[in-house]
């Protein structure tokens, strides 16, 4: 798409502040009428980065400034867009604010610059069916009751969280800061044994939205256990599912997250040792390390592979796909997250320019410049509605092609084995 000419035009019912800009949500172009301007969000971003004072609105009638009928000074650039439409991208400033009116003309500028034909590459939720299904659990149970305890972490955006809170959800960490006969619900991650026989015993109404394939790995930790095995959980220590797995058996689980440190094990009997992988991390970061555990324990026993859960290698692998497709690789979320960081780690692996932003107003148009095909992955920090409004604001620049891309593991297998 060739660049689009910055014009120039007066709006004679539109006063603009000395010192602010006025982004146009909607501008009144003399020829084609009424167009909106979807990448508002992205000339309002570059003027804050500027130190400019903004603002957003419609802009109604333009006028040709030879007509001098007085008003804002209104700069405007427009492209077409998929459906055949124009959007404009615009900015407007007082006539006599030299200082925001040159800011005006510079931020749509440099946005006109990076206008073209675009493919968007999406990578969809973050949240797996697990968390979904508890999140889905903690929406009825709010809804059916004064007051629901959530127990733990909640995987769950920000802003769905804070609904809960509204409705009557109370997160607690101990069962000690739950009553007598109230009601607690257990996330996806699950609880220890020992917390689950608390709570029915000071009758306690437990909603239980453990996920089934976590669930499955309580009662592999049980089994294994009762017939006397050490047991190995190769995951990471830090994740909100271990408790919940090593609270099975008390004493008798031991985490390992590298080959390395399957050298320091120690167990009762090296022909007893049975292992479990932890739900929630790429099954392949398993490999070496089972391989390692093998090497020591030859006599290794392990969880049927019908049970792995794969939400968590899918996720990398899709983030890794789009990655290796695209010029450039956006990461919604916090910059101080940790998915966050995890995922732009994962894109950049794959040799892509990668940026985080929490909204639509921190890209920059050297974020798209030369970028033909844009990758868009989703942390566990982005609020719900944000992919949503970065494409919108990506389309306003040109025709673009939105493709959602996943990568999906299906278990087909024979029915369940069992050492």
């Amino acid at each position: 798409m060739n660049r689009s000419a910055v014009r120039e035009f007066l709006a004679p019912e539109t006063s603009v502040a000395q010192g602010e800009v006025l982004v146009p949500t909607q501008v009144g172009d003399p020829v084609r009428g009424a167009l909106p301007s979807p990448a508002a969000p992205l000339v309002g971003g570059t003027l804050l980065r500027r130190g400019a004072r903004v603002g957003y609105g419609p802009v109604g009638h333009c006028a040709d400034p030879a007509d001098d009928v007085g008003g804002a000074k209104v700069f405007v650039a427009t492209c077409q867009q998929r459906d055949g439409t124009t959007a404009a991208v615009a900015a407007a400033a007082s006539a006599a604010d030299r200082v925001a009116t040159a800011a005006a003309r510079s931020a749509v500028d440099d946005w006109s610059a990076v206008f073209g034909t675009r493919r968007l590459l999406a990578a969809g939720s973050p949240w797996c069916a697990g968390a979904t299904r508890a999140l889905d659990e903690a929406r009825r149970a709010v809804a059916g009751h004064a007051v629901v305890h959530v127990y733990g972490e909640l995987a769950a955006d920000p802003v769905a969280a804070a609904d809960l809170a509204k409705g009557g959800a109370v997160f607690v960490r101990s069962l000690d800061e739950v009553p007598d006969g109230g009601t607690v619900l257990f996330p996806a991650q699950g609880v220890a044994a020992e917390v689950q026989a608390a709570a029915e015993a000071r009758g306690i109404e437990i909603i239980d939205a453990t996920c089934p394939l976590v669930a499955s790995a309580h009662a592999e930790t049980k089994r294994f256990a009762e017939r006397g095995d050490d047991i190995v959980l190769v995951g990471q220590a830090g994740y909100a599912a271990v408790p919940g797995i090593a609270g099975q058996a008390p004493g008798k689980v031991a985490v390992v997250s590298s080959p390395a440190s399957t050298a320091a094990l120690q167990v009762t009997d090296p022909r007893r040792v049975s292992y479990l992988l932890q739900p929630g991390i790429p099954v392949e970061d398993s490999v070496p390390v089972t391989a390692a555990l093998r090497s020591r324990f030859p006599a290794l026993h392990g969880p049927h592979p019908d049970g792995f859960c794969y939400a968590a290698s899918d996720r990398a692998q899709t983030v890794r796909t789009i990655a290796a497709s695209c010029d450039v690789m956006l990461v919604l979320g916090s910059p101080d997250s940790l998915d966050a960081r995890q995922v732009s780690a994962l894109a950049r692996g794959c040799g892509t320019r990668t940026h985080v932003i929490s909204r639509a107003a921190d890209l920059a148009p050297d974020v798209l410049s030369g970028a033909g095909i844009i990758g868009l992955a989703e942390s566990a920090s982005a609020g719900p509605g944000l992919a949503a409004e970065v494409t919108t604001a990506i389309s306003g620049l040109g025709p673009l092609s939105v493709t959602s891309r996943r990568v999906t593991t299906d278990v087909i297998g024979a029915p369940a084995w069992r050492p």
